[in-house]
């Protein structure tokens, strides 16, 4: 078993840092030291809890540059990539800041008899939340879903990707350095055996990344009869329909396909555009895409950056040469930049991609985007409803009420009016996948409450035994008649 981790910048092949790696015994009792300290975190005060994430908000934009530069040296990303991450991880924390203590109040519920019955649902905390991420974003998913989880009075074990943990490790101690016990944010760093021992232990299991490792996840929560969530891959679709502004449209797919060198889980893989005007989308999408700049630096001039590994850029370029080879037209991009080192790859974008090709259903995760054209509106939502994933979608036709409809009939977790990437940071709407793309939500009253176990209380006064000694004294025809008729009548009362 390996005793250390060595992160590579995979842009320069420099060596970033390293960490130690977790046993499984170590992995063990880091949740039994999260769950002796969570016992009194639980008991502290909404507002306590938040005066700590509140500290850790402040801090990261004050250690703006230490969080950027350790986040671009494990990913190769650009320095605006990078920004994105810091800027989400604030907005969650603002978010729970200002309505956590909302969406976990105390709720008031119907009781089964009016005046003499009464309800409410009480929101608790698991206890240690298992929290298993990906190296797209570490450090955004490495600890923007541990700050709802920590409001809510959980405490967190981390197990981030082994290909970027430093972001998690750094979270980690600005946690700390903001006032939080140690044990209550812990990352335990190893590979994909470590994150199968953590769940094991912990109480609840939240997990991003691919849908082969998200079913192990999945059986091995059920086998314990632990909750879990899960979002998975997407290769997700965007309509271009007449009226839309192709200019915009053409921008926010750029930024849709080629943000974050296109590994984004809810980056546009797909485009649907009416044929009266794909010349002209496709033209304006070509154009821009050639403009954009590619490389590795920290400064702030730079539009795409590295992929994450070699493999990874072998298997996005494999995605392009199968397409091209079978057919498929290359309208920009497309090449390797080796002379930028071995993960580097051009924003792609390819016309004429047909379902012989893995570009066609398979998620490239990678900058690549193909545009296909359709007669009709319906044509597009039924091609961009035909795929297994169901995470994200964009749509674009210069017309509201038109462009609502479409979005409801689209079969995916959320859907951006003239937007592509808007979802991640509307953060008061659940954010999440259907069919293959996972199950749960982040974000939201959800995003928080899939932390806590809802307990029901109801009460009854206790005069005459109470609601449960009402049947008693249904004793004979004349009394049950009584009943039915009272049933029947309760219906009709407004607000009852």
């Amino acid at each position: 078993m390996e005793t250390f981790l060595e992160i590579r910048n995979p842009a320069t092949g420099e060596l970033a840092g390293r960490v130690e790696c977790a046993t499984h015994l170590q992995i063990a009792d880091s949740v039994a030291r999260a769950r002796r300290a969570q016992k009194k975190w639980r008991a502290r005060s909404f507002d306590e809890r938040g005066a700590i994430i509140r500290r850790f908000h402040d801090l990261i934009l004050d250690r703006q540059v230490q969080v950027l530069d350790t986040i671009q040296q494990e990913t190769g990303k650009t320095r605006r990539d990078a920004l994105a991450e810091l800027v989400t991880v604030a907005g969650t924390a603002r978010y729970y800041l200002k309505h956590g203590a909302r969406h976990l109040a105390v709720s008031k519920r119907r009781g089964a008899v009016p005046a003499i019955t009464s309800a409410e649902v009480v929101y608790k905390p698991y206890g240690v939340a298992g929290l298993i991420t990906p190296w797209n974003y570490p450090f955004l998913l490495g600890i923007a879903d541990a700050l709802p989880a920590l409001l809510a009075g959980n405490a967190v074990v981390i197990k981030p990707s082994e290909l970027t943990p430093l972001s998690a490790v750094l979270a980690e101690s600005l946690l700390v350095e903001s006032g939080l016990d140690p044990d209550l944010a812990i990352v335990v760093n190893g590979r994909g055996d470590a994150g199968a021992e953590l769940i094991k232990y912990v109480d609840y299991v939240g997990f991003t990344g691919g849908i082969e490792t998200g079913r192990k996840v999945a059986v091995a929560a059920s086998e314990r009869l632990i909750p879990y969530s899960l979002e998975l891959g997407g290769k997700n679709p965007m309509i271009v329909l007449e009226g839309a502004p192709i200019e915009q449209a053409a921008i926010g797919l750029i930024a849709g396909a080629f943000s974050n060198s296109g590994q984004t889980c809810i980056s546009i893989e797909r485009v649907f555009v009416q044929q009266s005007i794909f010349e002209e989308f496709a033209r304006a999408v070509t154009e821009k895409t050639a403009k954009l700049k590619i490389g590795f630096s920290p400064s702030w001039d730079l539009d795409v950056g590295s992929l994450i590994s070699r493999a990874h850029a072998d298997k996005t370029f494999w995605h392009i040469e199968r397409a091209v080879t079978n057919g498929a037209k290359l309208l920009a991009g497309g090449k390797r930049r080796l002379d930028l080192g071995e993960t580097f790859i051009q924003p792609t974008v390819l016309s004429g991609v047909n379902d012989s090709m893995a570009v066609f259903s398979e998620e490239t995760f990678g900058p690549v985007v193909a545009l296909y054209p359709v007669q009709t509106a319906e044509e597009a939502i039924e091609r961009a409803n035909d795929s297994v994933y169901g995470l994200n979608a964009s749509v674009w036709t210069g017309e509201g009420k038109r462009a609502r409809e479409i979005a409801r009939r689209l079969e995916t977790g959320s859907t951006g009016i003239n937007s592509t990437l808007l979802i991640y940071h509307s953060f008061d709407v659940p954010m999440g996948g259907v069919k293959q793309s996972g199950i749960g939500r982040r974000h939201g009253a959800q995003g928080i409450l899939r932390y806590t176990q809802a307990q029901s209380i109801v009460s009854s006064i206790a005069a005459g035994g109470g609601y449960d000694a009402l049947a008693l004294n249904i004793t004979n025809e004349k009394t049950a008649r009584a009943v039915i008729q009272a049933m029947k009548l309760w219906r009709r009362i407004p607000g009852l």
